[in-house]
């Protein structure tokens, strides 16, 4: 019962981030009778897509075992035109054990201790597969329908995709943001020094020309070429005093931090970390 009350709290902390983090959400099902078998001779997928990059969080399965005992293998896959295909990664792949007295029938797995990266614009497939041979389940059917799913039968040795329902569950995901380089910074190291100066000159002069992935970063005035107008608005730009960092104030919400429940700044880490992390909880 205990092990019950702390999957359901970290499940319902998931639930309580913020909307941007959930990628592929069916809801939870009203009913457990119904569902796509998971056996031996049948594995079955859901489809999402995403729009941005991500890092993945966590997924949450609605999910009735049948036989006595038993477990699923549970991989992220890459779209192979419409149908599953390679797992992304070695890392995107886990075993879960089903409890016999699941009441709820939902599974969780957390993967915030890995690096599994979801591109944008791609589709995946979210897939199940029986553990081993003996084992017989039911992933509940979602209540909405209208969603990709594909079945696999070992009968046919091949993926069948349709539209229809659901296995249902959910799946959290962290979004990826990389800071864009500032105009000047053409060694793409996010500063903007004398060594950039060089650069600069150096393609003016011709000896050394940028590349074309960076050279936009050298023309500052933006007027389509890389001239001594661009090196001088770059020299201004770097004796020009930065502005510090803002001195915002945010909640810690971290339990295991000395700081726990109080507002912090940056400020309060000077000359202790060379970096700040101000994230969402999740």
């Amino acid at each position: 019962m205990k092990k019950y009350f702390i999957i359901l709290n970290l499940l319902f902390s998931l639930l309580a981030c913020q909307d941007r983090s959930v990628i592929f959400n069916t809801g939870s099902p009203d009913s457990l009778t119904n569902g796509f078998e998971i056996s031996s001779s049948q594995s079955v997928a859901n489809r999402f897509s995403v729009s941005n990059d991500y890092v993945l969080e966590a997924m949450v399965f609605y999910m009735t075992l049948h036989s006595s005992s038993g477990s699923v293998n549970v991989s992220i896959r890459e779209d192979d035109n419409g149908m599953p295909g390679q797992i992304i990664s070695d890392l995107a792949q886990w075993n879960q054990i089903l409890e016999p007295i699941n009441i709820n029938g939902y599974n969780l797995i957390v993967t915030t201790d890995l690096c599994i990266y979801l591109d944008a614009g791609n589709n995946y497939w979210w897939t199940i597969e029986a553990g081993d041979s003996q084992t017989e389940a039911l992933w509940v059917y979602s209540n909405a329908f209208g969603y990709n799913h594909s079945l696999f039968q070992e009968e046919t040795g091949e993926w069948n995709t349709s539209i229809g329902y659901a296995g249902a569950g959910g799946i959290w995901a962290e979004q990826v943001y990389e800071a864009p380089y500032d105009l000047g910074d053409v060694n793409s190291d996010f500063l903007t020094n004398v060594v950039d100066i060089v650069l600069i000159v150096g393609h003016i002069l011709d000896t050394n020309p940028l590349d074309n992935d960076i050279i936009e970063y050298g023309d500052l005035n933006l007027d389509g070429v890389i001239d001594v107008v661009d090196l001088v608005q770059l020299v201004n730009l770097i004796l020009t005093e930065a502005n510090p960092n803002s001195n915002f104030s945010l909640e810690d919400l971290n339990p295991a931090s000395e700081y726990f429940g109080q507002n912090i700044v940056p400020s309060f880490f000077n000359g202790q970390v060379s970096a700040y992390y101000f994230g969402k909880q999740g």
